[in-house]
């Protein structure tokens, strides 16, 4: 137990602070006043302390908020080097209010708490202590607390030792007795004898705290937890520096010492872009700012003091502050004692505005995105004469529409730069900025250990990309490379580039392990569809956001310990889950699409759209792009390669030609074959694809010659390539086609390589219609997805499970390999939308198997009645 004679002390040094141990006991200096009951049991202390807190950063903070709601300005948290010894101690000190002898009966009233009924708030401060049980999270470290207090210029203190309580009533929590504290009163010597262990600590002086004399504050609390458990081992320094400066609000009348550290509140590592003093970089504002706006300097104030610089506002007299823009939004954990963006205004030292970060500005003239990236700290001691008598608002009228007026020109001040920054920040910076504030456990850590494991051959990766390594010596190398960036935080994320490189087939995102750089990958369908929003600057966090994720989420699984299979399961259906995310079409009928497709016909914008959405329902991976020099899309067709082992996967680009009116043909101007080719060679197609109205296309046209010309050249290099056109009508007629007559993608790829000419593609098309196909047992099918469900209570079926299940029917029902049964369930899922989900791997009911039967059959009908009618060409009724 920390003993001190005032004279005699034992003396130990550490990073947070220097302990002297006393040698009598300061729990018990001073004269007793009176005793204070407490009425605490066993049970309670389980259920509030041990079962609320298990962090033994947890008790401290909780003290440091006690100090918060006390009005503290200034919070000092002392550790003894050795938390291991017997009188070790954790001590926070604080200027806040402190307590009298009712006070502190008050403050051990355990379950109550008075301080949401304050008629007056310390500082103003809404209180973070409701239930009047933090106290009780220092049992988790400590079995005593003690109090020592300055309140009115008189000395108190407490006591409370945890140990004494009666384990053996733990089954209650009332308890059979109350426990008996001593209050005692001090005088300022024997508060001084009390105290000396810490008064005489260098981190107190080095911190500038002080408790007795002149310069002390006129209110003050010690709070020291003595008689230490074992779980004060788990105490790491650097994790409590972190812990507290996550939960401090950066605010400028609360700063927070632990030992002779100023802790800098998580906030301000968001990157500060810029800070402007008013009177000094702030003088000319933009509208709505008041007129006659004079900057004022007071030579008498330090050249070092930010108040040295003020404004003169007609009304408002002298305005002192500073505005502060950030890149990251300052929120987060320490919201809870207090916000840190917004408006910050206060009236001789007082903030007003604790809950009001806008100052009653209306929230739709400052915009939450750049608004929670800004805090400005303004005094406009004038406000006095119009605050209410609850001291926390203004009355309405010209004093505070002046001041607001000269609000909202700061943070039209502020808003453009913020925005300029964000124009010329590389891409991934921001990304890198969050990762480096991440515990390392979450976000580097993981993808080290992953890779290497990858390099050892105990695993496998879908988003690390790891270059080939020839010896063990490269494959140690890599690895301290990747570890040393991890261990410097903010190198570990390099750089974000879109990759062009890779396919639709893989994944969204990959970290390149020797670069550190994330490679997002162009052609996944949902980075396509949400490209816009990521080429924006202002805009494209999220998809960063997403694609960390997505490669960290793999990386947590193997930590965790999932089994490969496993991870790899999960990973696939995640990955489909994006690609029906951003293929909305996935969820639409055939013929809904069809009619969709017809619709967009006189809309340039609309047809390009559902062009996509149209080869998605054919069965195409298919990526929207668009622009100058670009197709409207690329379809990709993932074609498992044939029985040799040959590659089948092919591609096309995508362009729409619409019209203004239904009517007339494209003309052939617009036809730039050169063009369409340029196109399809860039993104590494096999096949281009124009749809339009009608196309004035005979066989002796330029356009014609020119396909024709395309097709022999590049068949004559070795790398055959096509050029095809096509109508809206045979499109949407096809894409009603294509589930019923069992059109696949390698069926498809029969259009491109013998249809060039409209005419050609529509008698492709005929043919199709014409075409008798056996009808598939599509009951039976359905039936055994049901029943696969219920057996193994999974949502989806693997088709090779499906087509071993088939294969055991009465009849059986034959597939030689997963492929035709992949494009029948994808068919019947065209037929039968939102009854029936289809991927490259598995397929599911979403409802009853009599529903999608009764999908099925209706579809297939509706194409049977429709082949019966003659159609004409150029007309989509």
């Amino acid at each position: 137990m920390p003993r001190s004679t005032g004279s005699k002390r034992r003396e130990s040094s550490t990073a947070v602070g220097r302990v002297v141990a006393p040698d009598t006991d300061f729990t018990e200096i001073g004269t007793q006043r009176a005793t204070i009951d407490v009425r605490l049991s066993y049970r309670i202390i389980e259920l509030f302390s041990e079962g609320l807190y298990q962090s033994p950063n947890k008790a401290i903070e909780e003290l440091v908020a006690n100090s918060f709601d006390a009005g503290a300005k200034r919070v000092q948290v002392l550790l003894s080097s050795n938390l291991q010894k017997q009188d070790a101690t954790i001590t926070v000190i604080d200027d806040g209010v402190g307590m009298d002898a009712r006070g502190l009966k008050l403050h051990w009233l355990i379950g109550i708490s008075n301080k949401r009924s304050l008629k007056r708030l310390p500082l103003g401060r809404q209180q973070i202590g409701k239930f009047g049980i933090g106290k009780l999270a220092t049992y988790v470290l400590a079995n005593r607390l003690t109090h020592i207090t300055k309140s009115h210029g008189r000395y108190y203190s407490t006591s409370m030792n945890f140990s004494v309580i009666d384990k053996r009533t733990a089954v209650g929590v009332e308890p059979r007795s109350p426990i008996r504290i001593a209050l005692r009163e001090l005088k300022e010597l024997e508060a001084r004898q009390a105290l000396s262990t810490w008064l005489d600590d260098r981190a107190v002086d080095a911190s500038g705290f002080e408790l007795f004399g002149a310069r002390a504050p006129t209110s003050w609390t010690v709070a020291v937890m003595s008689q230490l458990k074992p779980k004060v081992h788990q105490i790491r320094p650097g994790f409590l520096r972190w812990a507290l400066r996550t939960a401090l609000p950066l605010r400028p009348d609360f700063k927070v010492w632990l030992g002779s550290e100023l802790l800098i509140p998580s906030k301000a590592s968001k990157g500060l872009i810029k800070k402007w003093v008013l009177g000094k970089d702030l003088v000319d504002l933009p509208k709505p700012s008041p007129k006659g706006i004079v900057a004022i300097e007071d030579p008498s104030v330090a050249a070092t003091d930010e108040t040295r610089f003020g404004i003169d506002v007609l009304g408002l007299g002298r305005v002192t502050g500073y505005a502060e823009a950030y890149k990251d939004l300052l929120t987060g954990k320490s919201d809870e004692i207090g916000r840190s963006y917004g408006f910050f205004v206060y009236v001789f030292g007082r903030l007003i505005n604790e809950l009001d970060s806008h100052f009653g500005i209306p929230a739709d003239e400052l915009r939450h995105g750049t608004f929670g990236r800004f805090r400005a700290v303004v005094h406009i001691d004038a406000l006095d004469a119009e605050l209410r008598s609850n001291r926390e608002a203004v009355s309405e009228g010209q004093l505070l529409n002046t001041a607001q007026d000269l609000l909202r020109s700061i943070f039209n001040f502020a808003r453009p730069r913020i925005e300029r920054y964000d124009r010329s920040e590389e891409p991934g910076s921001r990304l890198a900025r969050k990762v480096a504030a991440s515990p390392s456990s979450l976000s580097r850590s993981p993808i080290v250990d992953l890779a290497r494991e990858v390099l050892k051959g105990r695993a496998t990766s879908r988003y690390l990309y790891i270059p080939e390594t020839k010896s063990q010596t490269e494959r140690d190398a890599l690895i301290a490379n990747l570890e040393k960036r991890a261990s410097e935080r903010d190198q570990f994320i390099s750089g974000l580039t879109i990759d062009f490189s890779g396919s639709s087939s893989d994944g969204l995102a990959r970290f390149d392990v020797a670069t550190s750089s994330i490679r997002i990958n162009a052609w996944h369908p949902f980075v396509a569809t949400f490209h816009e929003e990521f080429a924006s600057k202002t805009a494209g966090q999220p998809l960063e956001l997403i694609a960390m994720a997505e490669i960290l989420a793999e990386a947590h699984l193997y930590a965790i310990g999932v089994p490969h299979e496993k991870v790899s399961e999960f990973l696939s259906l995640r990955d489909q889950l994006l690609r029906n995310l951003a293929n909305e079409s996935g969820r639409q009928s055939a013929f809904g699409v069809s009619i969709s497709l017809l619709e967009a016909r006189n809309s340039p914008s609309g047809l390009e759209d559902r062009l996509c959405a149209a080869f998605t329902s054919l069965g195409f991976e298919t990526v929207p792009i668009g622009g100058s020099g670009k197709p409207d899309g690329v379809a990709t067709a993932l074609v498992a390669a044939d029985e040799k082992g040959n590659a089948r996967q092919y591609g096309v680009s995508l362009d729409a030609k619409s019209k203004k009116t239904d009517k007339g043909k494209v003309a052939a101007g617009t036809i730039s074959v050169s063009r369409i080719a340029r196109h399809r060679d860039k993104y590494n197609c096999q096949h281009a694809i124009v749809v339009g109205r009608d196309f004035p296309a005979k066989a002796s046209s330029a356009v014609a010659t020119e396909i024709d010309d395309d097709r022999r050249k590049s068949a004559a290099a070795g790398h055959p390539k096509t050029i095809t056109l096509m109508t809206i009508d045979d499109l949407a007629r096809l894409v009603r086609l294509r589930p019923v007559k069992q059109v696949g993608l390698i069926k498809m790829q029969e259009l491109f390589l013998n249809c060039g000419l409209p005419d050609e593609s529509a008698s492709w098309v005929d043919r199709i219609a014409q075409t008798k196909v056996k009808r598939p047992p599509y009951r039976k099918i359905v039936e055994t997805i049901e029943h696969l469900q219920r057996k193994f209570k999974k949502s989806s079926v693997r088709y090779a499970a499906l087509r071993v299940e088939l294969s055991h029917a009465e009849p059986p029902i034959e597939y030689e390999n997963d492929g035709d049964l992949i494009e029948l369930c994808n068919a019947m899922a065209q037929m039968a939308p939102g009854a029936i989900f289809a991927t490259q791997e598995t397929v599911e009911l979403d409802q009853s198997a009599q529903n999608a039967i009764g999908a099925i059959d209706a579809a297939t009908k509706d194409i049977d009645d429709e082949d019966r009618v003659p159609r004409s060409r150029g007309s989509h009724k």
